[in-house]
Protein backbone atom coordinates (compact mmCIF):
# COMPACT_ATOMS: atom_id res chain seq x y z
CA UNK A 1 0.00 0.00 0.00
CA UNK A 2 2.55 2.49 -1.29
CA UNK A 3 0.08 5.45 -1.08
CA UNK A 4 -1.69 4.47 2.37
CA UNK A 5 -4.98 4.54 1.38
CA UNK A 6 -5.56 0.80 2.91
CA UNK A 7 -5.98 -1.25 -0.28
CA UNK A 8 -3.37 -2.16 -3.09
CA UNK A 9 -4.36 -0.81 -6.31
CA UNK A 10 -3.01 -2.73 -9.33
CA UNK A 11 -4.23 -3.43 -12.56
CA UNK A 12 -3.72 -6.85 -14.89
CA UNK A 13 -2.69 -7.29 -17.68
CA UNK A 14 -3.51 -10.65 -19.01
CA UNK A 15 -2.60 -13.17 -21.53
CA UNK A 16 -5.65 -14.83 -23.37
CA UNK A 17 -8.45 -14.47 -21.11
CA UNK A 18 -9.53 -18.44 -22.69
CA UNK A 19 -5.91 -19.83 -21.81
CA UNK A 20 -5.90 -21.55 -18.35
CA UNK A 21 -2.49 -20.38 -17.34
CA UNK A 22 -3.97 -17.42 -17.94
CA UNK A 23 -7.18 -18.03 -15.88
CA UNK A 24 -5.19 -19.17 -12.42
CA UNK A 25 -2.08 -16.65 -13.08
CA UNK A 26 -4.69 -13.96 -13.04
CA UNK A 27 -6.89 -15.48 -9.96
CA UNK A 28 -4.00 -16.63 -7.99
CA UNK A 29 -1.57 -13.21 -8.32
CA UNK A 30 -4.34 -11.40 -6.72
CA UNK A 31 -5.30 -13.88 -4.43
CA UNK A 32 -1.96 -14.23 -2.91
CA UNK A 33 -2.45 -10.89 -1.46
CA UNK A 34 -6.36 -10.99 -0.25
CA UNK A 35 -4.92 -14.27 1.53
CA UNK A 36 -2.35 -12.41 3.47
CA UNK A 37 -5.18 -10.15 4.02
CA UNK A 38 -4.43 -7.17 1.87
CA UNK A 39 -7.30 -5.47 0.39
CA UNK A 40 -7.10 -4.64 -3.31
CA UNK A 41 -8.57 -2.52 -5.58
CA UNK A 42 -9.12 -3.80 -9.30
CA UNK A 43 -7.84 -0.46 -11.66
CA UNK A 44 -7.82 -2.37 -15.21
CA UNK A 45 -7.92 -5.76 -16.60
CA UNK A 46 -6.81 -6.01 -19.92
CA UNK A 47 -6.26 -8.93 -22.19
CA UNK A 48 -2.65 -8.42 -23.78
CA UNK A 49 -1.84 -11.67 -25.50
CA UNK A 50 1.28 -12.33 -24.30
CA UNK A 51 2.72 -9.49 -26.17
CA UNK A 52 5.34 -7.06 -25.14
CA UNK A 53 3.97 -3.85 -27.13
CA UNK A 54 0.40 -4.92 -25.76
CA UNK A 55 1.92 -4.86 -22.83
CA UNK A 56 3.88 -1.61 -23.07
CA UNK A 57 0.36 0.18 -24.37
CA UNK A 58 -1.67 -1.01 -21.68
CA UNK A 59 0.11 -0.33 -18.74
CA UNK A 60 1.03 3.18 -20.78
CA UNK A 61 -2.46 3.88 -21.27
CA UNK A 62 -3.20 2.71 -17.85
CA UNK A 63 -0.43 5.09 -16.31
CA UNK A 64 -1.59 8.09 -17.84
CA UNK A 65 -5.38 7.87 -17.17
CA UNK A 66 -5.01 6.54 -13.15
CA UNK A 67 -1.38 7.99 -12.44
CA UNK A 68 0.01 7.79 -8.81
CA UNK A 69 -3.42 5.17 -8.16
CA UNK A 70 -1.45 2.59 -9.71
CA UNK A 71 0.62 0.32 -7.22
CA UNK A 72 1.33 -2.64 -8.78
CA UNK A 73 1.29 -4.25 -12.60
CA UNK A 74 0.83 -7.86 -12.77
CA UNK A 75 1.41 -9.18 -16.08
CA UNK A 76 0.94 -13.00 -16.81
CA UNK A 77 4.18 -13.25 -18.48
CA UNK A 78 7.55 -11.99 -18.35
CA UNK A 79 7.28 -10.45 -21.68
CA UNK A 80 4.28 -8.36 -20.73
CA UNK A 81 5.89 -7.09 -18.02
CA UNK A 82 9.29 -6.07 -19.63
CA UNK A 83 6.49 -4.17 -21.88
CA UNK A 84 4.95 -2.57 -18.97
CA UNK A 85 8.57 -1.72 -17.91
CA UNK A 86 8.80 0.72 -20.51
CA UNK A 87 5.74 2.35 -19.74
CA UNK A 88 6.63 2.71 -16.40
CA UNK A 89 10.33 3.82 -16.74
CA UNK A 90 9.06 6.40 -19.68
CA UNK A 91 6.61 7.69 -16.85
CA UNK A 92 9.03 8.98 -14.55
CA UNK A 93 8.44 5.89 -11.75
CA UNK A 94 10.75 3.95 -10.30
CA UNK A 95 9.46 -0.11 -9.67
CA UNK A 96 10.23 -1.32 -6.15
CA UNK A 97 9.66 2.43 -4.84
CA UNK A 98 6.77 3.60 -6.36
CA UNK A 99 5.24 0.90 -8.15
CA UNK A 100 5.38 -3.25 -7.78
CA UNK A 101 6.27 -4.71 -11.04
CA UNK A 102 5.85 -8.66 -11.56
CA UNK A 103 5.93 -11.18 -14.09
CA UNK A 104 5.49 -15.10 -15.00
CA UNK A 105 8.22 -17.24 -16.59
CA UNK A 106 11.47 -16.58 -15.11
CA UNK A 107 12.64 -15.65 -18.55
CA UNK A 108 16.60 -14.85 -18.33
CA UNK A 109 15.32 -10.70 -19.60
CA UNK A 110 13.20 -10.80 -16.41
CA UNK A 111 15.46 -12.34 -14.22
CA UNK A 112 18.20 -9.81 -15.10
CA UNK A 113 15.72 -6.73 -14.75
CA UNK A 114 14.66 -8.48 -11.20
CA UNK A 115 18.50 -8.67 -10.70
CA UNK A 116 18.73 -4.89 -11.94
CA UNK A 117 16.36 -4.10 -9.70
CA UNK A 118 13.88 -3.10 -12.41
CA UNK A 119 10.88 -6.20 -11.71
CA UNK A 120 10.12 -6.92 -8.40
CA UNK A 121 9.60 -10.24 -9.44
CA UNK A 122 9.07 -13.17 -11.56
CA UNK A 123 7.59 -16.38 -11.15
CA UNK A 124 9.27 -19.73 -12.48
CA UNK A 125 6.91 -22.06 -14.15
CA UNK A 126 8.38 -25.00 -12.35
CA UNK A 127 9.56 -28.01 -15.19
CA UNK A 128 12.47 -30.06 -13.10
CA UNK A 129 9.55 -29.69 -10.44
CA UNK A 130 6.80 -30.87 -13.12
CA UNK A 131 8.69 -33.45 -14.35
CA UNK A 132 9.44 -35.27 -10.90
CA UNK A 133 5.46 -34.91 -9.73
CA UNK A 134 4.95 -36.80 -12.88
CA UNK A 135 7.84 -39.60 -12.50
CA UNK A 136 6.01 -39.89 -9.14
CA UNK A 137 2.53 -40.15 -10.02
CA UNK A 138 3.83 -42.62 -12.82
CA UNK A 139 5.40 -44.57 -10.08
CA UNK A 140 2.22 -44.16 -7.81
CA UNK A 141 0.01 -45.49 -10.36
CA UNK A 142 2.13 -48.49 -12.13
CA UNK A 143 2.03 -49.45 -8.09
CA UNK A 144 -1.69 -50.32 -8.23
CA UNK A 145 -2.64 -46.79 -7.23
CA UNK A 146 -5.74 -45.47 -8.32
CA UNK A 147 -7.59 -41.55 -8.52
CA UNK A 148 -10.78 -40.76 -8.17
CA UNK A 149 -12.63 -38.66 -10.63
CA UNK A 150 -11.69 -35.40 -10.41
CA UNK A 151 -8.04 -35.95 -9.36
CA UNK A 152 -7.03 -36.03 -12.55
CA UNK A 153 -4.49 -33.02 -12.24
CA UNK A 154 -1.99 -32.73 -10.03
CA UNK A 155 -0.71 -29.17 -9.43
CA UNK A 156 3.11 -28.20 -9.06
CA UNK A 157 3.78 -24.76 -7.31
CA UNK A 158 5.50 -22.26 -9.16
CA UNK A 159 8.48 -20.87 -7.62
CA UNK A 160 9.08 -17.10 -6.65
CA UNK A 161 12.18 -15.83 -8.59
CA UNK A 162 13.00 -12.48 -6.27
CA UNK A 163 15.89 -9.89 -5.75
CA UNK A 164 16.66 -12.35 -2.86
CA UNK A 165 17.15 -15.26 -4.58
CA UNK A 166 17.07 -14.04 -8.54
CA UNK A 167 21.17 -15.53 -8.23
CA UNK A 168 20.20 -18.86 -7.80
CA UNK A 169 18.26 -19.00 -11.37
CA UNK A 170 20.72 -17.38 -13.33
Amino acid sequence: DINGDGKVSYIMIQGDPENIDAQLRTEYSVKALTDAGVEVEQLDLQRGDWDRNKGQEICQNDLAKYGDQIEVVFCNNDDMAIGALQAIQSAGRTVNKDIYLVGVDALDAAKNEVANGNMTGTVLNDANGQATQAVECMEELLGGKTYAAGEQSVYVDYVKVTPDNVKDFQ
